[in-house]
């Protein structure tokens, strides 16, 4: 990333927050500048950050959130244009920003918290500085329960103490004060850039999120119940919640009058349950959605508590429910205590969810409510499609693309809803939905970057990162780590960003070098100071993984094409060397020929462990190893797991799967990769979205519905059934060779490579196939239908047609 340069605003700006390092915890502030603008520049860029999260308003109208995840030694910063929000005269900056004082799993906290601002705009300059009101939030409560263990704190407001008109209040606050102590930690409230731990600033590198107003749709069941004794008092306002609503199981469906969609809110009304009683009404977004609520409150008496608890999806006539403790330790929910009469609130944190279930308790009379959600998401464009004529399998396809939508944020993430961590094997697989849903390249690009920035002593990478968790460092990912520079250079044909990464490739290929985790053999030992994940499967965890031995192999052929592509003449023939000898190892000791398929692993003293998986036959297949032993690995593993049927072995999951899929449909196998996952996808359909797992279950269970690790269909219909498969780096040369599957009568798809958009399209005509090819400048495509083939070259729309068979 590019770091400040040297007369950039922001280094005449200063550090600011409203208390000093010691009572940081969950800790929301609150900053405003009222300043006079004698005109309205016809570009304002306004560049802005904060450790860890700013909301930014301005003149009342919110602009945008940020930064993007980051480190403190290089922070990210974000440059938006004021123009359309200022005005000649008294104009107002209100800004909302956010520490959690403590490490997640997006966040590293350096015991300290910060906010940064700087305007120049023609002779007028404005900078965070002395002149900036502003204080702790009195409204937050401090001591809240986590919604997870991997992310933030709950927000629990009592809008009787802010009612937030001070972002909009044309005076400005009067009684605002920076320090809750009269003396001590005055020192610590502002201090010039370049301080630490913020020594210097980059630029985010990816696009500000896009953010959108809607309205959940419906209000989709209802129930109530007594309160739970110490309701008023909880820190935790899911866990109780979850236990009372278990025991009662009295939840009624709700007509759709009951509510009332107007404009971008859902207007209704809670009605009291009566003394002692809390009443739930739970709403339903039109489709899974992440953003944070807005919310209206009407009639209160104040001091009436309204909790949301946000859930992924229904089951039955019920939210899904997680018992206490689950699904990492979620509890998604927030309170909020209105003041008397009317109280106007927007939580902060954006959160995953489906429905959101609005809970009453203390009520004396009925409160009228408007609610809608601002939500957030990285702005693709979408310009890849997928259409066939099988309806299942054009769903699946819909939801690929939505849940790929709903994990990408500042980061690919696993989850929106428990964990919104960028962890990097989901990554992978996210970024080949991206290429084909999209194109965009930036936001792997910058998770590279990202992942990079947090190792461990030995120079291995993270799982995720920023991260606290420390029992997530997974050797495989970090050499899925090299595999996603050789993804960006293979979708981009840029080699810049290799050769930046080169000094990390370095430390985690030594770290393979190592002797403690060399056995004497050459093969790659299970280091169990650290994960060793391989897949959600049963894997062989033993002494000598032959999954982990491939997985290196993989890489280092991986690593030797794209040196050898980017002039690395020295480090490609090292690469190639090392190759090649771990190749013999792995071929010498993980080979059973007499069942002519590779080990699940082996002891210390190279016993083999008789057990052979789909995912070594896989990597086999994928490295070109033993290929006469391929017919053997094909019909004995890789073909029964695609039929359904009972496989002697561990299986992929529905993440892994993707590496499986690949490898079959090169050898001829795709109709049968379709059927599994229309088999496998269909259920999914439920609710929209792909699952952690090939199943899912609330309460005891601990997976989500949210997960694009499993949103891979999304290339796979378009590299099997509209036949477009990558050939070259940058997409120079493509294959078009449809499968033309039973029953279905046609299929398109678009695919925005660098080189502009190639798109496909075939129909059934009685037993012939008519297909077309559309390639932009500069892109080759070898064209196979049926016993017929045809090279052509960009730019150009180009037919041909065949006899394909009944």
């Amino acid at each position: 990333m590019n770091r400040l340069p040297a007369q950039h605003p922001l280094r005449k700006a200063q550090w600011i927050w409203p208390q000093s390092y010691m009572y940081l915890v969950n800790h929301f502030a609150q900053f405003r500048r009222d300043f006079e603008l004698p005109f309205v520049p016809a570009k304002a860029p306004f560049f802005i950050t904060a450790d860890k999260a700013y909301k930014l308003w301005a003149n009342g109208r919110y602009v945008c959130r940020g930064p993007a995840r980051g480190y403190q030694s290089h922070w990210p910063y974000d440059e938006v244009d004021l123009a359309p929000y200022l005005r000649p005269g008294k104009n107002i900056l209100a800004v909302e920003a956010y520490n959690p004082g403590i490490d997640t799993f997006q966040y590293l906290h350096q015991t300290a918290a910060g906010f940064l601002c700087a305007g120049e705009w023609e002779s007028f300059h404005l900078v965070s500085d002395g002149q900036w009101k502003m204080r702790r939030s009195p409204a937050h409560k401090r001591t809240t329960a986590r919604f997870s263990m991997q992310i933030d704190f709950q927000e629990h407001v009592d809008a009787r103490l802010d009612d937030r008109t001070w972002i909009s209040d044309p005076a400005p606050p009067a009684d605002w004060r920076a320090e809750i102590f009269p003396e001590g930690g005055q020192q610590f409230l502002a201090g010039a850039y370049g301080r630490a731990p913020w020594f210097d600033l980059e630029e985010r590198g990816i696009p500000l999120l896009r953010e959108t107003l809607e309205a959940p749709q419906r209000i989709s069941a209802q129930v109530s119940g007594p309160n739970s004794e110490g309701w008023r008092d909880w820190e935790n306002v899911s866990w109780p919640w979850v236990r009372e609503v278990l025991a009662l199981e009295k939840w009624e469906r709700v007509g759709a009058l009951a509510g009332e969609v107007q404009g971008s809110s859902f207007a209704f009304t809670l009605e009291p349950a009566g003394e002692g009683q809390f009443k739930a009404i739970t709403l339903a977004m039109a489709k899974y959605a992440v953003g944070n609520l807005l919310v209206e409150v009407e009639g209160a008496e104040g001091g009436e508590v309204l909790d949301f608890q946000f859930e992924e999806c229904m089951n039955g006539n019920r939210p899904a429910l997680h018992e206490p403790g689950r699904a990492c330790m979620s509890a998604m929910a927030n309170r909020l205590i209105p003041k008397k009469g009317r109280t106007v609130h927007e939580f902060f944190h954006p959160l995953g969810f489906t429905v959101v279930t609005v809970v009453g308790r203390g009520l004396t009379a009925a409160l009228k409510l408007r609610v809608s959600v601002r939500c957030v998401g990285y702005p693709y464009t979408m310009g890849g499609a997928f259409a066939c004529s099988d309806d299942a399998l054009h769903r699946i396809h819909e939801a690929c693309r939505h849940t790929q939508q709903i994990c990408s944020l500042d980061a690919y993430v696993d989850t929106p809803w428990r964990e919104q961590a960028q962890w990097w094997g989901d990554a992978r697989v996210q970024a080949k939905n991206t290429f084909f849903l999209d194109g965009d390249a930036r936001l792997l690009a910058r998770g590279i970057e990202s992942i990079a920035g947090q190792t461990t002593p030995e120079g291995l990478t993270y799982g995720h990162a920023p991260t606290s968790a420390h029992n997530c460092i997974l050797p495989d990912f970090a050499l899925t780590w090299i595999l996603t520079v050789h993804d960006h250079w293979y979708q981009t044909g840029e080699t810049a960003l290799l050769r930046a990464m080169l000094p990390r490739i370095h430390t985690i290929l030594a770290y393979f070098d190592k002797p403690e985790v060399r056995h004497p053999s050459g093969l790659l030992r299970h280091d169990r100071r650290f994960w060793y994940f391989g897949d959600w499967s049963t894997l062989f965890k033993g002494e000598l993984p032959t999954f982990l031995n491939m997985w290196y192999l993989v890489t280092l052929r991986h690593l030797a094409a794209m040196g050898k592509a980017a002039g690395l003449k020295a480090e490609a023939a090292e690469w190639t060397k090392r190759a090649d000898r771990h190749e013999k190892v792995v071929l010498a000791h993980c080979f059973d020929k007499g069942k002519q398929m590779f080990v699940g692993g082996l002891d210390e003293a190279l016993a083999p462990k008789a057990e052979f998986s789909v995912h070594e036959q896989t990597l086999a297949l994928m490295l070109g190893l033993c290929p006469k032993a391929h017919d053997v690995m094909m019909r004995e593993r890789i073909l029964p797991f695609l039929r359904g049927e009972k496989v002697d072995g561990p299986i992929p999951s529905a993440f892994w799967a993707t590496y499986t899929f690949e490898e079959a449909a090169k050898r001829g196998h795709g109709e049968r990769v379709i059927e599994f996952i229309r088999k496998k996808w269909t259920p999914m359909l439920a609710t929209g979205t792909t699952w952690e797992g090939y199943e899912w279950s609330d309460l005891k269970g601990g997976g989500t519905v949210s997960h694009a690790w499993t949103a891979h269909p999304s290339f796979h219909f378009v590299n099997i059934l509209a036949g477009i498969t990558q050939a070259e780096p940058a997409w120079k040369a493509v294959r078009f060779e449809p499968v033309f599957a039973a029953g279905i009568m046609h299929a398109s798809a678009t695919v925005p490579s660098p080189r502009g958009p190639i798109a496909a399209k075939w129909r059934r005509e009685g037993d012939h196939a008519m297909t077309e090819l559309t390639l932009p400048d500069g892109v080759k495509a070898e064209m196979k239908v049926g016993a017929k083939v045809q090279k052509v070259s960009g730019p150009g729309v180009f037919h041909l047609d065949a006899a394909i068979g009944g």
